[in-house]
């Protein structure tokens, strides 16, 4: 995830955090997401190396749902998780738009001026 371009359309949390990844321009996410299944009765998600409001988003989605999960379905929670990985991805490839569009537009003013 790139850092955040200043600009007045973007509404999402800024990843970029903490010393090292302030100097890069970037953080990198790994994620690693393990779903377990309990028989029907109960599913378990685990996210490692997400970003931090993944779940707070997560749990927002499963409350909007206009149907319950049906946790007969082992695959009840997928399509929820991921619709809000797809939103990361979507975030992501816009931020990295961002910076080359500001680079164009500098490399573009030289190439005129």
């Amino acid at each position: 995830m790139v850092r955040q371009v200043e600009d007045p359309h973007e509404k999402e949390a800024e990843y970029v955090t903490g010393v090292k990844d302030v100097e890069k321009g970037y953080t990198w996410f790994e994620m690693g997401i393990f779903t377990r299944w309990d028989d029907g009765e109960k599913c378990k998600v685990l996210c490692v190396d997400t970003p931090n409001d993944l779940p707070k988003k997560l749990e927002a989605a499963l409350e909007k749902r206009s149907s319950h999960l049906d946790f007969r379905d082992p695959f009840a929670m997928h399509t929820d998780l991921l619709d809000q990985i797809i939103v990361y991805y979507d975030i992501s490839i816009w931020r990295v738009r961002d910076p080359i569009r500001k680079i164009e537009g500098v490399s573009m003013q030289r190439s005129y001026g």
